[in-house]
């Protein structure tokens, strides 16, 4: 009698299965993932919950993940992750294709030599970029006015975190600065200055940029304005060394 209720049991259950279909919900509750639609099959998993769209811009000067996507490189191989809490980069991945060790800038005149190792071993990649530099060499526009208004470079770099930005032989290579310059004067010989000469008694924040700005020609020096006490005028005046009168001593 047990053997034949046991069969019959077992005949209902797979009649009753075999009848039984899921239910599905109406396509309204349905939820699309918060995947875009171009990385459904990308196989990042970060992306399940994160939007890709701030990641996917591809600009000149900043830092492009579709392309180094297209690397083959996943997110893990840069980015050292604990969930929810935070994220540093692995700079190793970054130096496997990139020479991150020293830049040398031509731009500013005098050659500026940039320890990016040394920086990194200090700080994350973060606190620089993008907020104060592109990703990108030389897209970044750096001037000294800049730096010592306390922008870019400035921002550390200001006597108290780190040496000050008007430290200049920190930075520039100032061999350069050892050889005379020459400015044309129209029908007068060119008027010849040493730099030399000068750094030996004054500090570089002593002219620059109360009197000059960095760049060679880019101050706009006139004759009338020298005799008015400007630019060396305010120091050649009779007293504190000779008069600008004395265009003999410059116009050689």
């Amino acid at each position: 009698m047990a053997r034949i209720l046991a069969s019959l049991s077992i005949i209902l259950l797979l009649v009753s299965c075999s009848k039984w279909k899921p239910v599905e919900k109406p396509a309204a509750e349905q939820k699309e993932s918060p995947v875009i639609a171009s990385l459904k099959d990308s196989g990042l998993p970060c992306f399940r919950c994160h939007s890709y769209e701030k990641f996917s811009l591809d600009s000149k000067g900043k830092f492009s993940h579709p392309k180094h996507m297209g690397f083959g490189v996943h997110c893990n191989q840069c980015h050292i992750i604990v969930p929810h809490k935070e994220m540093a980069l692995n700079k190793d991945t970054c130096n496997n294709c990139h020479n991150l060790t020293t830049f040398t800038y031509e731009a500013a005149g005098l050659p500026v030599t940039y320890p990016h190792r040394n920086h990194e071993k200090r700080y994350s990649c973060g606190e620089c970029h993008p907020k104060l530099f592109q990703m990108k060499k030389g897209t970044s526009n750096i001037t000294m006015d800049e730096m010592l208004k306390g922008e870019n470079c400035g921002r550390c770099h200001n006597g108290r975190i780190a040496f000050s930005a008007s430290d200049c032989a920190k930075c520039h290579n100032l061999a350069a600065l050892k050889k005379d310059f020459t400015y044309p004067a129209g029908d007068m010989r060119p008027a010849v200055f040493s730099h030399q000469v000068h750094t030996a008694m004054f500090e570089c924040s002593s002219c620059h940029l109360s009197l000059f700005k960095y760049k060679k020609g880019g101050s706009g020096m006139k004759m009338d304005a020298l005799y008015q006490g400007k630019f060396c005028g305010k120091c050649h005046d009779g007293k504190t060394a000779f008069a600008a009168t004395e265009c003999q001593r410059c116009h050689k």
